[in-house]
Order: C-alpha cells, then structure tokens, then sequence
C-alpha cells in the first residue's frame, strides 16, 4: 500500500497553490489510507478484568476511572478464588502511561505466568498499525 501526499507534509508554499478541490481530494486519500491500514486494537483493562485462569484485576482506586470504572495500571494485582494474588508486569509501555505506570491492555502477563483475556471496556484501545514498530516497553518487561 503506497502512502498518500498528507497534507501537514506539505510546506506552506505548496499548501497555498493548491485549490478547494485538491485539499478535499488529498483528504479524502488520507482517509482512504488510514481507513484500510492493517492494525491491531489491544483494549485498555479496567476493574474486574478477567484473566486466563480465573483471576479477577484489582485496580487501584486512587487510578483515574472510565465511565466510573477504575483504569488498571501495571503493578496492580489479580485476586483469585482460592485467595492468592499476582501482580500486572507488562502494559502499554510508553504507549500509555498514567502517573509513571503503563496502563494495563488486554494480553498484559501478571507475574504468575497468567494473562489477562476480557475486561469491561469494550470502548477505549490503542491502536498499532502493522508495519509499524511497537512503542518502547509494549506488553514487555522493558
């Protein structure tokens, strides 16, 4: 897939010598491209996530909410039936931080070897694009 002449690349010199009519084509272009890049959503973890064996995150409740719901940081635990607990160890990396801690994604590891697989939100991702590398720390121990 080639990319598109994108608009905020062009030096002001160029954006003035064009008309109405190639603004709106070069747009509807960029549109085009981002609209079909192949990308990967990976939705950020709130209270009550669910991991692979049965565990529940624990959010901290002094982390900022979503929709009243505490957001899950690296560092916050999973609590399991039989009482034991795990710490999150890998996140967004430098994708998403809140106060110095990555935020929590779905296929975050905890240090039990389990990983988290469901959350609540079904609304609020990052998103990374295929051929693009990923963010320093991204659901790694970096």
């Amino acid at each position: 897939m080639t990319s598109p002449i994108f608009l905020r690349d062009l030096p002001y010199e160029k954006l003035q010598e064009l008309s109405e009519n190639d603004i709106q084509q070069i747009l509807k272009a960029e549109n085009l491209y981002w609209k079909n890049k192949p990308f990967m959503k990976y939705y950020i973890v709130v209270n009550g996530a669910k991991t692979k064996n049965g565990g529940l995150i624990r959010a901290s409740g002094y982390s900022p909410k979503f929709k009243g719901i505490s957001i899950a940081l690296v560092g916050d635990e999973a609590i399991y039936a039989d009482g034991t607990t795990a710490k999150i160890i890998t996140g967004a990396g430098e994708a998403l931080t809140i106060r110095d801690h990555p935020v929590a994604l779905i296929g975050s590891h905890l240090d039990n070897n389990d990983e988290i697989i469901d959350s609540p939100n079904k609304s609020v991702y990052i998103c990374i694009y295929h051929d693009q590398p990923k963010p320093l720390g991204f659901l790694s121990n970096i």
